[in-house]
């Protein structure tokens, strides 16, 4: 059985890939938000969902090697898994897109993923980890858990805008 490996995002072998894979994650995040808030993604942003993801990715996941990282998790050859790391106006790191393709959840590798990120972000030299994530996310919220994440209110250069707030959590790791 082969391994899976991490591989850049941005690389353009991949970014076809990323670009896939966020549009697949931000399609299920409307659906959940739809059914939670009773909003979709595209009325709290006010503009298409496919421009959204365009100017987020700029934003959320940039091609900074410093201050930023984007990664896939493949297997043989095939994206299963991503999430990034950025950095925020206050100094701190943010774990942002951590996602699972829904055919390979259950195999770890969102936990994966999340250690490969804290892993960086020591290397960066941040001394805390901020995230956020939906109410409905509850598999995301064990894992930040079980990875010492704690609670904490919204901080600046959180990606939710305000309507999304009663709906959210926010965590943070202070890293060692």
């Amino acid at each position: 059985m082969s391994q899976a490996y991490f591989v850049d995002a941005h690389h353009p072998d991949w970014a076809d890939s990323a670009l896939a894979m966020t549009r697949e994650y931000f399609a299920w995040m409307d659906d959940q938000i739809q059914a939670t808030c009773h909003f979709s993604i595209e009325e709290i942003v006010g503009m298409p969902l496919s421009r959204y993801i365009e100017l987020a990715m700029n934003v959320i996941t940039p091609k900074d090697a410093f201050d930023a990282v984007f990664y896939l998790l493949a297997k043989e050859n095939v994206a299963v898994a991503m999430g990034g790391l950025r950095r925020l106006p206050s100094g701190h790191g943010e774990v942002v897109r951590i996602y699972t393709k829904p055919e390979h959840r259950g195999q770890g590798y969102g936990t994966k993923v999340l250690e490969k990120l804290i892993s960086e972000a020591k290397i960066r030299g941040f001394k805390t980890l901020n995230l956020d994530t939906g109410v409905f996310m509850k598999n995301a919220q064990l894992m930040y858990a079980s990875r010492g994440f704690e609670k904490c209110e919204p901080y600046e250069g959180a990606e939710p805008p305000a309507q999304l707030l009663p709906y959210w959590y926010f965590m943070q790791l202070e890293l060692r």
